[in-house]
């Protein structure tokens, strides 16, 4: 477990740093540890290994050995930062720029659904507050048209005198007036609560809270559960 420790925040630190030798240090660390699994040692060949790498690095209710996939766990971690980031701005590291991986910002805007109240922590136009959806995701085109400075507007910012509307630049085909009007009515009867602070709510935990361990196993979705491991585990 202390070896596993040790090469994961190896890998996080080149990961971070933006070192392109990442994955090839990861298939190093992965490699040693196929040989530390199989066969106790360094180096291990293919024909050693009993189970395919990515079946092993499952979580055992999925069939796998619970040995820790360290490009999830990494993506996992970093989205504890986006939480942490989201639900405490007012923490003086929250204003620190975060490297995080397109698919780690893809993953963690499709996971948090928010409840607006004062707007000031809610991202206008690509975080899901509008009937759960972002505006990014049901207005496609008249997002295309948004400068990149009103892509970063909050909504308190966006509603105060309509600015949203100054952000749009581009040519108004159909689908953009379309979508305008919608908008238009969609922001009609919409109102801040300026003593009320924005909800932010994870999706994958009972709690509405984000743990690292759910944004680790949602990751896992599409396999197949393992309906008999405690069984196996317990034996």
């Amino acid at each position: 477990m202390y070896l596993g420790t040790i090469c994961f925040y190896l890998y996080d630190d080149l990961f971070t740093v933006g070192s392109g030798s990442a994955p090839q240090a990861l298939k190093a660390i992965d490699k040693i540890r196929r040989g530390f699994i199989w066969r106790g040692r360094r180096d291990v060949r293919g024909g050693h290994c009993l189970v395919a790498w990515p079946k092993v690095t499952k979580p055992c209710f999925l069939g796998g050995l619970g040995i820790s996939h360290f490009q999830f766990l990494g993506w996992a971690l970093r989205m504890r930062w986006l939480w942490l980031q989201k639900t405490e701005p007012k923490k003086a590291w929250a204003f620190l720029s975060i490297k995080v991986a397109p698919q780690v910002k893809a993953f963690f805007a499709a996971a948090v659904v928010t409840v607006v109240g004062n707007g000031k922590n809610t991202l206008f136009w690509t975080d899901r507050w509008m009937d759960g959806q972002s505006l990014e995701h049901t207005l496609p085109s008249l997002f295309g048209i948004v400068t990149a400075r009103g892509r970063g507007r909050t909504v308190a910012e966006a509603l105060h005198n309509r600015r949203w509307i100054s952000d749009l630049r581009g040519a108004l085909t159909v689908d953009v007036i379309f979508e305008y009007i919608k908008l238009w009515d969609l922001l009609e009867n919409f109102e801040l609560q300026p003593t009320v602070d924005d909800t932010h709510i994870w999706q994958f935990s009972t709690s509405g809270s984000f743990t690292t361990k759910s944004a680790y196993e949602t990751l896992f979705t599409g396999a197949i559960h393992f309906s008999h491991w405690e069984i196996i585990w317990q034996s």
